[in-house]
């Protein structure tokens, strides 16, 4: 795509906070400073709703190694080609 040289600067500046503005990232629990663990977290929402959390269990299912189709023989990863 080809632009004017001034609608690049306008599109580009639109992403540019005004002065003084700070971009919240992370804040509350989620931050990497937050002293409180997430099992209290979980506790005390527990604890505050009356519900218990349940995590899904992770079942992870060993791989199938891919065969060919037409020998039937095990293939074997060589390299990936990353298109441009």
């Amino acid at each position: 795509m080809r632009l004017d040289v001034m609608e690049f600067r306008r599109r580009f500046l639109q992403h540019v906070l005004p002065t003084g503005f700070m971009k919240v990232r992370y804040y509350g629990f989620l931050a990497p400073g937050c002293s409180v663990s997430m099992e209290k977290i979980e506790a005390l929402i527990e604890l505050s709703f009356g519900f218990v959390i349940t995590k899904p269990e992770r079942k992870i299912e060993p791989f199938d190694p891919p065969v060919c189709t037409h020998c039937g023989g095990r293939l074997q990863y060589v390299a990936s080609i990353i298109p441009f």
